[in-house]
């Protein structure tokens, strides 16, 4: 079956509503992502196929528990084999655009994988670098900045310009590659999603139809090419009333001290840094040498017995594990807070200890926050991460109604698409094969996985 060719198509923070505005409609199933429902360990686990235990990734921040400062994380801090680098194994050829946690390149064999960067690069780059010149006006920045838009019309239109310029590359390596994997990320749902909350309502949809109908028009013609074809997205999204600071929370409970001031100042710089892609590029080279934090809270914190250090992440991370009773006491007395979890309940494997000791589960409708605000809640209106995304497939062999013994997760992708191409499953994977979506009688179906 290694002549098969499989296309995965990413639309990230996609739930049933944003799916169907761009036309995915057909065999709509909900997607379980990672705790926390995140970009980067979520797109990280359906790339590998296994928990952030064992890949490594839970947030853009890698942290030092001990002193509770942080650096960038990057592709070389993914621990775990990458599809495409076992597709590589076998011979097999991939083009990968637009995956987070891909950046550096150096990670990709250059004579079977092609690499698009992600949106969170420093740099947009293409591997291999023989391919860059022929793409280079293609390559232009990415409008993922949504906070900093105030005219909904005008953010809307650098979207679309910036669909429409990528597409031509996109376009380019679907038909002129010799691919066996086609695996792209559109991020344009997601910035969406954060900027424009309503849309999540089938509220002023004709603002992102134009960008959507793109990468519409994209999926059909890689149905048209593609003999299976997969389309997930890494989380869902809902609309949030409320943000629950859990920093502020700690602090209110004796779990943490610090300066305003110093809290202010740094919270100006990295506001700056967010502004600069000089000054981010810099800092990505820099960062990961160096003992700077990215963080601003290990600035501002005199002392702290447990912190969040990335809002999304969920994660806290304490400096003795013996207050985790008191810690989980404290915040489960708010009800905006649902349950607070060991890290050890939820993800297992050799990369656990660096993982936060705590993930603290938000009640719906609440997401929470690293700041430090003087008040432990706010009320808002805003778009945030849910753990229900969206699952999409259609190809030969593949039912055309199905109904899932257990709702797929993201670790189920990697072990489906090796036994599509009949290749050995990793022992320690997470996921499990998706045998519902096959025909009963098809060969698919029939044949027993490669271990």
């Amino acid at each position: 079956m290694k002549d098969k060719k499989i296309a995965i198509i990413g639309l990230d923070g996609a739930n049933k509503t944003t799916a169907k505005l761009v036309g995915v409609e057909a065999q709509l199933h909900d997607f379980i992502s990672t705790i926390p429902p995140y970009t980067p360990p979520a797109w990280t686990s359906i790339l590998t196929g296994v928990n952030p235990a064992k890949h490594g990734i839970i947030g853009w921040q890698k942290v030092d528990r001990m002193s509770f400062k942080s650096r960038l994380a990057t592709s070389r801090d993914v621990k775990y084999p990458r599809l495409p680098e076992i597709l590589s194994s076998a011979n097999m050829k991939s083009v990968i655009i637009n995956l987070p946690m891909t950046y550096p390149i150096t990670w990709a064999d250059p004579e079977n994988t092609i690499v698009v960067s992600d949106w969170m690069a420093p740099k947009q780059t293409i591997f291999p670098k023989k391919l860059e010149e022929q793409y280079r006006e293609f390559l232009i920045d990415p409008p993922h900045q949504w906070w900093q838009e105030s005219d909904r019309d005008e953010y809307a239109d650098k979207v679309k310009e910036f669909t429409e310029t990528r597409l031509s590359v996109y376009y380019d390596l679907l038909e002129k590659i010799d691919w066996n994997l086609y695996f792209i990320v559109f991020s344009e749902t997601d910035w969406f999603s954060h900027w424009m909350p309503q849309i999540l309502e089938g509220k002023d949809e004709h603002v992102v139809k134009p960008t959507f109908k793109l990468i519409r028009e994209f999926i059909n013609e890689v149905e048209s090419i593609a003999d299976i074809v997969f389309i997930v997205s890494d989380h869902g999204f809902q609309k949030i009333d409320k943000v629950f600071y859990i920093n502020e929370a700690l602090a209110q409970n004796g779990f943490i001290r610090y300066s305003g001031f110093k809290f202010r100042m740094a919270n100006t710089a990295k506001k700056l840094i967010r502004r600069s892609n000089i000054l981010a590029e810099v800092l990505y080279k820099l960062i990961p040498k160096s003992k700077i934090s990215v963080n601003s809270m290990s600035y501002a914190i005199s002392e702290a017995v447990a912190m969040l250090i990335e809002s999304e992440t969920w994660g806290l991370y304490l400096k003795n594990r013996e207050n985790i009773k008191e810690v989980i006491n404290a915040l489960t007395d708010y009800p905006e807070i649902v349950d607070v979890v060991p890290s050890k309940l939820i993800h297992k494997g050799p990369l656990s200890r660096y993982l936060p000791d705590l993930f603290v589960i938000p009640a719906e409708g609440v997401s929470v926050s690293d700041e430090l605000s003087g008040t432990i809640t706010k009320q808002v209106v805003k778009g945030d991460h849910e753990i229900k995304g969206i699952f999409s497939f259609r190809g030969e062999g593949v039912k055309e109604d199905i109904l899932f013994n257990k709702t797929p997760r993201v670790y189920d992708i990697v072990p489906t698409v090796l036994h599509i191409f009949g290749l050995p499953i990793p022992s320690d994977t997470d996921g499990r094969i998706l045998k519902e979506i096959f025909e009963e009688d098809s060969e698919l179906s029939k044949k027993q996985p490669i271990e």
